[in-house]
C-alpha cells in the first residue's frame, strides 16, 4: 500500500519488548521493501540506476530485470510501476518487454502473470496498490485530457473494474474482501469481486482497513506546549466511534502507519534517521501495539542506506 501521511512527532522513554529471535527466524520472508539503486555521479550526486529491486526480511536483495522502468534521469519517483502488499507477501509490477502484470510471491520467489491486464498505455501511471493476497491490484493514473482515473484489476479473474471519476483506491481489508476508495468528500467501501458498495460516509478518517471491514487506524500527534502526544486512533466508518491508543516512541523516532492483520493485531511502523559520514541512514521498525497496555512489541527493524532511491514500503 502506497499512502501519504503527515509524520508524527516523538516522545523519548519508550516501553518496548523485543520480539525473540527464533520467533523471528521461524517467520516466512517478506518483502520490506522495493526501490531503485542510486549511483553515484562524477560530481558526488546520486541517480537512478539498475533495475527495480525488492529488499526482503531474511536478508536477500531480489533484482527484477525484467520490470518496467519510467523513471526519467535525476528522478527516483517508482509508485507507478511497483507495488508491495501491506502483508509483505507479494509485490506487483508490469513487465518491461509485453506489459504484462506480474504478481512475485515472497514466499516461494516465484511470478504469475496476468495475461489479461497489461500496462495501461492511455495513463500516465502515479501509483500501484496491491491487496494482501495479491488479488487485487488498483491502478491509478492521469489520462490525456488531465482528468485523474482510477482502476482495480482482479489478477485471479483478469477482470478490470474502474472507479469513479476522481475517486483513489487507498486501502484493503487484510483478508481482501474490502477495499476502501474515496475522494476529498468521502470515503466509500467496496465487496471486492462484486464492486458493490457496502457504505458511503461523507466525513472520513482515512488509515488502514481493518479485519472487520469497516474500522480503520492511523497514527497522529498533537502538541501542548512542551509536551507531545503519539496515539494510534481507530475510527468504525459505520457508527463513526473513535478511540484513541498511546503510544511512546524512542526519541527521534516518527510514526508513519498503521496496518492490522486477519488476526486483528495492530502494528505501528515509525521512521527515524541519522547521518553516518556524510550518508543518510533511514531506520524503520514495525511494533505490534499491545491495545490493553498500550506497549510496543518490535516486530522488525530495517536501513534504507542513501544508495536506494524511491523507495516503496510495504504499509
Amino acid at each position: 500500500m502506497l499512502s501519504r501521511i503527515a509524520p508524527a512527532a516523538v516522545v523519548a522513554g519508550a516501553t518496548f519488548m523485543i520480539i525473540p529471535q527464533a520467533e523471528a527466524a521461524t517467520a516466512p520472508p517478506v518483502i520490506r521493501y522495493a526501490g531503485l539503486g542510486a549511483c553515484l555521479q562524477s560530481d558526488g550526486g546520486r541517480q537512478p540506476c539498475g533495475p527495480l529491486k525488492l529488499w526482503l526480511s531474511d536478508g536477500r536483495v531480489v533484482a527484477l530485470p525484467g520490470a518496467r522502468r519510467t523513471v526519467a534521469p535525476g528522478e527516483y519517483t517508482v509508485a507507478g510501476v511497483v507495488a508491495v502488499s501491506q502483508d509483505g507477501a507479494h509485490a506487483a509490477y508490469f513487465a518491461g518487454k509485453d506489459g504484462v502484470l506480474t504478481i512475485w510471491a515472497a514466499a516461494t520467489g516465484k511470478t504469475r502473470e496476468v495475461p489479461t491486464v497489461t500496462w495501461p498505455d492511455d495513463l500516465r501511471m502515479d501509483a500501484l496498490t496491491l491487496s494482501p493476497g495479491g488479488r487485487f491490484l488498483g491502478m491509478r493514473g492521469v489520462n490525456a485530457s488531465e482528468w485523474e482515473v482510477n482502476r482495480v484489476a482482479d489478477t485471479t479473474t483478469g477482470k478490470v473494474f474502474s472507479l469513479p471519476r476522481g475517486y483513489q483506491t487507498w486501502d484493503f481489508s487484510p483478508d481482501g474482501k474490502r477495499m476502501m476508495a474515496g475522494d476529498n468528500r468521502r470515503a466509500v467501501l467496496y465487496a471486492t469481486g462484486t464492486w458493490s458498495v457496502t457504505l458511503r460516509r461523507s466525513v472520513y478518517m482515512r488509515g488502514d482497513l481493518g479485519p472487520d471491514g469497516v474500522t480503520v487506524a492511523s497514527p497522529k500527534w498533537t502538541k501542548t506546549g512542551g509536551s507531545v502526544k503519539n496515539v494510534v486512533v481507530t475510527r468504525n466508518l459505520a457508527t463513526a466511534k473513535k478511540s484513541s491508543i498511546p503510544i511512546r516512541l524512542h526519541k527521534g523516532e516518527t510514526a508513519l502507519a498503521a496496518r492490522w492483520d486477519r488476526a486483528g493485531h495492530l502494528d505501528v511502523l515509525t521512521r527515524s534517521d541519522r547521518h553516518v559520514n556524510g550518508d543518510l541512514r533511514r531506520t524503520h521498525t514495525w511494533y505490534r501495539v499491545n491495545r490493553t497496555t498500550h506497549r510496543l512489541r518490535r516486530l522488525d527493524s530495517f536501513v534504507i542506506p542513501s544508495s536506494v532511491g524511491g523507495y516503496v514500503l510495504a504499509q
